[in-house]
């Protein structure tokens, strides 16, 4: 009514110029001001006749598991909303990804409001937290529900750490008795009890303000992997916190449990370090596109209460360049060679270049309080050093490097810059370490020169977990695994997310072409592809 009146208000002013005014012209705009001066809107409207779900012609009929659109006479005239159905015609089809366990739920669908629902045993604040995550998910269905609902946890850690050895398994029952609804979610770890809350919410099925629940169900559910994650690039391109915070989101609704951040690369660092706040001076696109200590607490907490660790990467001895250009400037010497050199094709993979001064001492100072400054921002029990692409012409063109090769009777061969890689690697752990009070994380690294068979004896199993970036059907595959590695599966013809894009350096598509589509993704199999190598066990 307001966009009526409005419009005839324009109508009426436009034949006023026009000197073409008729008298129902003038008679509806009198009409249109009475009835906003009175306030008669509401009234208007709900005199207003109003669609019912008995004017509906149609409604939904389970047939072979799937819900079909059918002619209410052949639901004997009661309309069955699609949520309704399909929590009664295949409830397991709402759930994703579907559990791993046994999975029994019968076709009984009770009405219910999320608001109502009674929580018990969630002690800590973090699980309280989560709760409220999951009940914001329904906070706009408001219509009433039947009977009660109890949702009672029985979770023996919830101040659980996730790391790579943790259990997220997790058992959900859900039985209705008498008016009244019983949920009971089972859990070793907070982990596992959220991806219950997750897998509950994922049960309930909502249309305009009403919401339905299938009320007869018993499944265990356990992911097959401790890594499942996405990496997002920050330094490449910007992305503000809220955006981050999204990414969280989606990783939690799909019980994804690692944030992969890798949040500096040669060509910025938006990283703030309170112990050399340079890097940032330096190495920031802008003063605002930075990440404090405080955002990244933030997004860390964020991600926890979802199910989510955060897993930073200082990339290095490689993708180091901007942001350590200040080195000679406050006397410490160059931190970085290389950088931003042309042509680029011969110092580095992709522009702009950029690798640490290996040879200068004062760098490992620098690194250290980095990763200090780090470990006071992300308190996860993993952390990623980068370590790929290594370009040995860079260091091979450097005087300084040269010279400290030479001092260091290392050749100017591979293996002699192979030892040289390796000394920062130790340098680099052993700084790690102490800034971590003398103990490490779960270390992770990319595949790189360093984990091909001829150089993989500097890398300990022990210690280092690998990220496998290669494709599938690579050499290195089964070699790191038979060597007692853990690896984590980024497989790139399978599952990096940009490719089949336009080439940002070139022309034609860029190098991981073509597109990876959802079904390429969640095809990949780990366990296939060391089988189709002769790795079995």
């Amino acid at each position: 009514l307001q966009s009526t009146c409005a419009w005839h208000k324009q109508w009426y002013q436009r034949r006023v110029r026009d000197k073409s005014l008729f008298l129902d012209d003038s008679l509806t705009l009198q009409f249109c001001d009475k009835v906003m001066k009175a306030g008669f809107i509401a009234v208007l409207l709900a005199c207003l006749p109003a669609l019912s779900l008995a004017d509906f012609a149609w409604s939904y009929k389970c047939s072979d598991s799937v819900c079909q659109r059918v002619s209410l006479a052949e639901t004997n005239g009661e309309y069955i909303p699609l949520p309704k159905c399909r929590l009664q015609c295949k409830a397991g089809g709402t759930l994703w990804p579907y559990p791993t366990g046994d999975v029994r739920i019968g076709s009984n669908v009770v009405a219910v409001r999320v608001s109502d629902f009674k929580f018990v045993a969630a002690r800590s604040e973090r699980l309280q937290e989560a709760v409220e995550i999951f009940k914001g998910h329904f906070k706009t269905n408001t219509a009433a529900g039947e009977g009660s609902v109890k949702v009672q946890f029985q979770i023996s850690d919830e101040s659980s750490v996730l790391d790579m050895s943790s259990t997220e398994a997790y058992q959900l029952y859900i039985q209705s008795h008498a008016g009244s609804t019983t949920v009971v979610i089972t859990s070793l770890t907070f982990q596992g009890g959220r991806h219950g809350l997750e897998t509950l919410s994922q049960l309930i099925q909502c249309e305009e303000d009403a919401c339905y629940m299938a009320s007869d169900v018993l499944l265990t559910d356990e992911p097959k992997y401790p890594w499942r994650g996405v990496l997002l690039d920050t330094s490449r391109n910007y992305f503000s916190v809220e955006t981050i915070k999204n990414l969280i989101d989606g990783l939690s609704a799909s019980k994804l449990n690692t944030f992969h951040w890798h949040i500096t690369d040669t060509h910025s660092f938006p990283f703030y370090s309170k112990r050399r706040p340079r890097m940032t001076e330096w190495g920031a696109y802008s003063p605002s596109q930075i990440y404090t200590e405080e955002m990244i607490k933030d997004i860390v907490h964020y991600a926890d209460v979802r199910g989510v660790r955060v897993v930073p990467e200082l990339d290095a001895p490689a993708h180091s360049g901007n942001g350590y250009q200040w080195g000679e400037e406050d006397g410490l010497g160059k931190l970085a060679v290389c950088v931003n050199r042309d042509p680029w094709e011969k110092y580095c993979v992709e522009p702009p270049c950029g690798q640490m001064n290996l040879a200068n001492p004062n760098l490992y100072e620098v690194v250290e309080d980095i990763y200090r400054d780090m470990l006071d921002s992300f308190t996860g029990s993993a952390f990623h050093i980068g370590g790929d692409e290594v370009n040995f012409n860079c260091w091979n063109t450097t005087e300084e490097i040269t010279k400290y090769m030479d001092e260091k009777n290392m050749p100017r061969t591979e293996h002699g810059f192979m030892e040289l890689w390796n000394e920062y690697q130790e340098k680099a752990l052993a700084r790690f370490k102490k800034a971590n009070g003398g103990k490490l994380k779960d270390m992770i690294l990319w595949t790189s020169h360093m984990t091909e068979p001829e150089f993989l004896h500097y890398l300990d199993p022990a210690v280092y977990t690998v990220q496998y970036w290669e494709s599938s059907t690579n050499k290195q595959l089964p070699n790191l695994v038979n060597q007692g590695f853990k690896v984590i599966m980024s497989n790139y013809d399978d599952l990096y997310l940009d490719c089949g894009f336009g080439a940002w350096v070139g022309e034609g598509n860029n190098w991981c072409s073509p597109y990876k589509g959802w079904q390429k993704i969640y095809m990949n199999d780990p366990k296939k592809y060391l089988k189709a190598q002769g790795v079995t066990d």
